[in-house]
């Protein structure tokens, strides 16, 4: 499980807000570890796909009004992410909700958090917040 602490805060409360939404829907995910759980997954594949439309498009979006130096770095991890979300779509399109699949996907999501939101969203806050934005 991923809990929510001031570690992974940005300093930009819309984002965090997000983010916060981001830790609920992969804690979902990893709670299925080992169940077929079709509905929940099938309700956090839509969260996520709208998640990936709206916050990385609110990013996205202070990045090109603020010209973000590192905006297409970013840009192209938003890219990458998108490409791996919709592989497992497809996945879960193809052969239903399995464990693997929740499992896998909870993975993917970890990783992400670890690795974007730790580092590459903490950049982005830090620029935000000297440009003025909370």
């Amino acid at each position: 499980m991923f809990e929510w602490t001031e570690e992974w805060s940005v300093g930009v409360d819309t984002i965090d807000a997000q983010h916060r939404e981001l830790f609920a829907a992969i804690n979902t995910l990893l709670r299925e570890e080992g169940k077929t759980a079709s509905r929940d997954l099938a309700r956090v594949l839509d969260y996520l796909e709208n998640y990936v439309s709206n916050h990385f498009g609110l990013e996205e979006l202070y990045m090109r009004r603020l010209s973000y130096p590192a905006f297409p770095s970013h840009k192209g991890e938003h890219v990458a992410f998108i490409n791996g979300f919709y592989d497992l779509r497809d996945e879960y399109d193809g052969n239903g909700a399995t464990p693997e699949l929740a499992d896998k996907m909870g993975r993917y999501m970890g990783d992400w958090l670890v690795n974007h939101i730790g580092k590459v969203d903490k950049a982005l806050g830090a620029f935000l917040r000297d440009k003025g934005m909370k």
